[in-house]
């Protein structure tokens, strides 16, 4: 597994779905973004243990916190070149670990017969360690940014899509999210000029995660 360097990932939620003015407010700032990579779209499938130890450390605020996820990009119905991806959080520092999971490779998704084969693939990996379950599947619009000065990477989420896994009879209940997510990322030696560049924007946004979000929240509609 590649270990990348640590650094601040900060995420607030947009309140609407309106992301070309969330964009257009990054443009303006101080930090005067740009478009840094083509539009893709995410889809992910997030891990947890039989008593969602994620779930709790994020709800009751542990400053360290581990998140297990399977993304790749592209159609969600089509699996193409895996990433396993082990996220660690300790306050608003992180690292990640990456690995290709070649097995899971053109799998239709979601399937209950490919449900259990990514299920026992990923706890292969993780040999020795409690077992961990698909709980939740997200797919979203995401756009890239980047500061005038190269420094700070910036990306806009938005039609959000959730699907409860835990709950194999709910495979075909779509949750429609209405809000767009903006994530930082950058050193964690540039927060005050990170906060100062962006301060008018940032304070009218809340704290987000996308997997506790698509557990609790109500959604916009369902289909």
């Amino acid at each position: 597994m590649d270990n990348n360097i640590n650094r601040f990932e900060r995420k607030w939620v947009y309140d609407n779905n309106d992301h070309l003015s969330l964009i257009n407010e990054l443009i303006r700032s101080k930090l005067f973004f740009s478009f840094s990579y083509p539009k893709r779209r995410v889809n992910s499938i997030y891990f947890d243990d039989s008593i969602n130890s994620s779930v709790i450390q994020n709800i009751e605020g542990n400053s360290k916190k581990k998140k297990i996820r399977v993304r790749w990009y592209g159609k969600q119905e089509n699996i193409i070149d895996p990433i396993l991806e082990i996220k660690y959080k300790r306050g608003y520092e992180s690292k990640k670990e990456f690995l290709k999971i070649e097995k899971l490779n053109n799998l239709k998704f979601p399937d209950l017969n490919n449900l259990r084969i990514i299920s026992s693939t990923v706890n292969d990996i993780f040999k020795n360690s409690k077992i961990i379950y698909p709980m939740l599947t997200t797919n979203y619009d995401r756009e890239y940014l980047i500061s005038n000065n190269g420094k700070v990477r910036a990306t806009v989420d938005y039609n959000l899509k959730s699907i409860f896994l835990k709950n194999q009879s709910q495979l075909d209940i779509v949750k429609n999210f209405s809000s767009c997510v903006l994530e930082l990322k950058y050193s964690t030696k540039l927060d005050n000029y990170v906060r100062d560049g962006l301060k008018n924007i940032t304070l009218r946004m809340s704290k987000n995660s996308k997997y506790i979000n698509s557990i609790f929240e109500v959604p916009s509609y369902t289909s």
